[in-house]
């Protein structure tokens, strides 16, 4: 296509059907980019500008395969995750998830100028205990394992034999709309209120009470999607690590109850639960609710993964770092966060996830 030739950038989105992914290539789209993506699931996207890749990243082999038609690709961005058992299972998984597709990249497309790496606030300990508040990029690193030390340690050892420059984000609490992806807490929150007002009961914040009142931020996944092409294109974000959130700061107490304003329906304060244990029986009643209101057949635990509104809402810290460093870049996107949930509730009823009330 004439259009096609004119473009000058090619990116590679790794990762891209989970939620950081997915925001991504649509915005890298939506800049003019051509995009290809690579995932283990079918592509959700068919559009002229994209080309999607299905291969397993741990297939060291079947990745080079896989990407080496692909010889104009000038950035990559990894959005890859896998789950593991243990964090040393984890770590080893997620390090070779990143190595595998960075080389592989490497071999198809000598013209690679940029790897931005996705982390997060895990990089400051928040998913352990209490630390310092605000984080910094620059703060202490705390006990290993962790795989995204690792991974950055990768890219900036490399520095030396490479001519592609890295950078690195530090979201928290990524907010948008996605399928079959662990850490959303804000659709977790959304499906569980639902739940509460089909059983007639009026919405309670389901973690500890400390967690509640605690400071906590998000990030949108459009305002990362964003914050990551500025990153990857500005020669001076080059070798460096940025945090990355909305720019404001809310607690949960207050949060919930902007919800169950959302959802037309009471908020009455706290009732400490493990969603785990009181989502377990609900599939039968997510099934109901999708035949009355007629919604996408979308089952309970590919919307909502209990075990990361379990992780979020026993957080009895706050949970905030400094964005200045990325603010002095050039990039000063901010959204309000009861914007992003609104936001994200009216694009779940859109794509009939849950109801509108």
């Amino acid at each position: 296509m004439e259009w096609r030739r004119k473009v000058s950038k090619t990116a590679i989105v790794i990762g891209s059907e989970g939620l950081i992914g997915t925001y991504l290539r649509d915005e890298l789209i939506a800049e003019g980019w051509n995009v290809i993506g690579i995932a283990r699931r079918a592509s959700t996207l068919d559009h002229a500008q994209y080309t999607h890749v299905s291969v397993d990243l741990l297939d060291r082999d079947a990745t080079f395969s896989a990407l080496a038609p692909f010889k104009d690709i000038t950035h990559a961005y990894f959005a890859g995750f896998t789950w593991r058992e243990t964090k040393v299972a984890e770590l080893e998984a997620n390090v070779a998830l990143l190595v595998n597709s960075i080389e592989a990249v490497e071999a198809a497309s000598p013209g690679l100028e940029h790897v931005c790496l996705f982390e997060g606030g895990k990089w400051y300990g928040c998913h352990v205990h209490a630390f310092k508040t605000p984080a910094y990029e620059d703060d202490l690193r705390v006990m290993p394992p962790l795989f995204y030390y690792d991974q950055q340690d990768y890219l900036s050892d490399r520095q030396a034999d490479v001519s592609w420059t890295w950078s690195a984000l530090r979201p928290e609490g990524v907010g948008g709309v996605s399928v079959s992806t662990p850490h959303n807490f804000v659709q977790v929150a959304l499906i569980y209120a639902v739940i509460c007002k089909e059983l007639g009961l009026p919405l309670r914040f389901p973690g500890h009470p400390e967690c509640r009142d605690a400071l906590y931020e998000m990030t949108d996944a459009r305002l990362l999607a964003r914050s990551a092409i500025h990153v990857s294109t500005t020669p001076e974000c080059a070798s460096e690590a940025y945090n990355v959130t909305n720019g404001d700061a809310f607690r949960w107490g207050h949060m919930f109850g902007y919800i169950a304003n959302l959802m037309k329906m009471d908020y009455i304060g706290t009732q400490t639960m493990k969603l785990t244990e009181m989502m377990a029986d609900k599939g039968p009643l997510w099934e109901r609710i999708v035949a009355e209101y007629d919604l996408a057949p979308f089952r309970l635990d590919e919307l909502a993964f209990w075990e990361a509104g379990d992780g979020i809402f026993s957080q009895d810290w706050d949970n905030v770092r400094s964005i200045i460093k990325l603010r002095k870049t050039g990039f000063n996107d901010c959204i309000d966060s009861r914007d992003m949930v609104s936001d994200i509730h009216e694009e779940m009823i859109r794509r009939r996830m849950i109801p509108r009330y």
